[in-house]
This record gives structure tokens, sequence and C-alpha cells, in this order.
């Protein structure tokens, strides 16, 4: 995979580490108390840095960003005026028309990404759509591997995070696969099971072919 381009944007930490050549994160958070060790700090950083947060959760959970921001201390007024913060429901993405459309998908992550080259944008994105859908898992990991060539033109943040107890085993291992970076059990850290898209579409291919 090709190096993102370095450009002037700083190195951003995340969980105690540094996202600096890679910024395409798995992580695997199990449960809200995990989830606010890494993402308030992660939160106040993308703040006083004036980038910008793009969540994508749950309709359920819409509110709970803002709320979080506020809870932290950040006038979530001025933020979501200046463009600084926005929400958007898993139906606006990866659900529209109440289906996962992969190709669709990509392009509108490449507009949201690869398209807004100014202020950088730090995207939080809640992968629990994707529970209970056996049906999508060998697109969605797909998906995940093409999206480091989208990531590959950009210095973006990207967060994905899994509940390791909701998914099997087997999507758990590919998923791992298509991320460059990995938070695991907490440390953030380089991902050594990563494998360079070109390769891992290639060795899908074949495997589908037998």
């Amino acid at each position: 995979m090709n190096t993102p381009p370095s450009g002037d944007a700083p190195p951003v930490t995340f969980a105690g580490g540094v996202l600096d050549r890679y910024r395409h994160v798995c992580a695997f958070i199990n449960s809200e108390d995990e989830e606010s060790v890494v993402l308030d700090p992660f939160l106040a950083q993308s703040v006083e840095a004036d980038d910008r947060l793009l969540f994508l959760v749950d309709a359920t959970r819409a509110g709970e960003p803002i709320r979080r921001l506020r809870h932290l201390g950040f006038d979530t007024a001025d933020l979501l005026a200046r463009h600084r913060c926005e929400v958007r429901t898993w139906a606006e993405t990866y659900l529209r028309g109440g289906r996962f459309d992969q190709q669709a998908t990509l392009e509108l992550l490449r507009r949201l990404l690869a398209g807004t080259p100014s202020p950088p944008v730090r995207m939080w994105a809640d992968m629990g759509w994707a529970v209970g859908r056996p049906d999508i898992a060998e697109s969605l990991i797909e998906f995940e591997a093409k999206a480091n060539f989208i990531h590959a033109h950009h210095r973006n943040v990207v967060i994905c995070t899994y509940d390791t107890a909701k998914f099997d085993g087997a999507f758990i291992v590919d998923i791992l696969r298509t991320h460059p970076m990995v938070l695991l059990a907490g440390v953030l850290q380089e991902n050594p099971y990563f494998v360079a898209p070109s390769e891992f579409l290639q060795e899908r291919g074949a495997r589908a072919d037998r």
C-alpha cells in the first residue's frame, strides 16, 4: 500500500499512541467504559486543533457525540455552526436505501475524506450496523480493504470500532488484516497482521475461485 501523503499534517495521538504514517485504525472496543477512555481525549485534541469531527453512528445514539462534547466542556453550538462536528447515521452512510452497497459507500467515503483537504477530518465509525448481518460480511471485509486505496490519498484519521463479542472469529481475523493500525486491549500499535489491499484482494479472489 502507498504511504499517505505527508503534507503538513502533524501526527495525531490516539489511545496513548501516535498516528502518523497510517491513520486507518481498527479499534476493538467492547464496552462504553473502554470507549470513553480512548474517545474523550481524541475528541478534546480534535477540538483544540480545530479539526472536524465526523461520527457515523446508530440513529438511536445520534445525540451522544454532542452530549459527550458538551460534558467535556466544549461549546457544541459553536462547533456545529462552524461545521467542526457532524453526526451521520448508519441509514445516511452504510445502509442508504436499507442495504449495504459497497461501491456506493466507497464513493461516499471518498467524498467525505479525500475531497475534504481542510480542515483535517477525524472520523469515528461505529461498525455495529454489521452485527447480525452475515450476508454482508464478505462485502464489508472487501470494503475495508478497498478503503485503504482512498486513505492513501489523504491525511484524515479514520477509526473503525468493532465489538469483538458481537462478531465471529473468522470475520474479526479478516477485518484485522485490512487495517494498518489496531487498538487491542487499549493499546494502539502498527498492525503486524495487516496485508496490503492489492495483495489481500488478490488472495481473496484466488480463494473464491477454488
